[in-house]
């Protein structure tokens, strides 16, 4: 006799692979009908704002936050606050320092 255990598992995974399949599909079509109707409309796409927006920081401003103060809400919505957060940059007194040592110069 078939194991009927091993045969439903296989009819399981058939049937999440036709659902995923039809999902997705059912995505592409409504991604497809938004490019429509911004084209019909004349609606450019939106434009990514932390790109056009200047950081009023120096990249890596975030590296060297103080972790017992809030982040400052003008890099909530930036693209690039990891990148940021992960910059090694030097304390702020060094870069006083380099300041000072290149006006010398």
């Amino acid at each position: 006799m078939a194991d009927y255990g091993v045969l439903f598992t296989l009819v399981l995974v058939a049937l999440t692979f036709v659902i995923v399949g039809m999902c997705f599909i059912v995505y592409i079509m409504v991604i497809g009908e938004r490019e429509k109707r911004r084209k019909a409309e004349g609606i450019s796409p939106p434009q990514d704002e932390s790109a056009s927006a200047e950081c009023p920081h120096q990249f890596g401003y975030l590296s060297g936050y103080p972790l017992d103060r809030p982040i400052p809400e003008e890099c909530f919505g930036c693209m690039n606050a990891i990148q940021c957060m992960n910059q090694k940059t030097l304390p702020v007194e060094a870069q006083v320092a380099e300041l000072a040592e290149e006006q010398e110069d």
